[in-house]
């Protein structure tokens, strides 16, 4: 008997479609002023060459972290079962992650657009609010042993959480 129950079931896509549809306003009106005024929120600081080197290196690292979280994502996806080694044990949202903390952030940094930047915290604010869903869920399913790895490891930062002492990131 298939469960259709939001509150007790999970789904490959999770929080995704939410956040895309909280997201794609802000990224049309962004790019659609980008391409209108290209030197709008232009942070010139950023425009050097070890610093773009620097946004190539994050941009390679976010790639490469998408993909093997999207990867492992696939291969260790079964309802009823938690995730929580692989890039999961850096982080519950790995493949969020590796867009909002990575990939965005490195494309602002080549391009020295404050525009760019803005659209991975939009995404951020987008997630936070769509997570709870997806939180909700994983309690119900799985309980305690949700809560200990909740406790355990960052929700989208994928640092492991003794990386800054005294300090809980998110």
């Amino acid at each position: 008997m298939k469960n259709d129950n939001p509150l007790t079931s999970m789904t490959l896509f999770g929080c995704g479609p939410k956040l895309a549809l909280l997201s794609l306003p802000y990224i049309i009106l962004s790019s659609v002023v980008m391409y209108r005024y290209p030197e709008f929120l232009n942070l010139q600081f950023l425009n050097s060459l070890y610093i773009r080197i620097l946004g190539f290196i994050w941009l390679g690292l976010g790639i490469i972290f998408w993909i093997c979280s999207a990867i492992f994502f696939l291969n260790y996806f079964k309802p009823g079962k938690l995730i929580t080694n692989g890039p999961f044990a850096l982080c519950r949202n790995p493949i969020y992650s590796s867009i909002i903390v990575f990939i965005i952030p490195s494309v602002a940094i080549i391009f020295h657009s404050g525009l760019i930047l803005s659209i991975s915290l939009v995404l951020y604010l987008g997630f936070k609010i769509s997570i709870h869903g997806e939180t909700t869920v994983l309690r119900r399913i799985f309980g305690e042993e949700y809560e200990i790895y909740e406790r355990s490891v960052n929700e989208i930062f994928p640092f492991p959480r003794d990386f800054f002492p005294g300090r809980s990131i998110k």
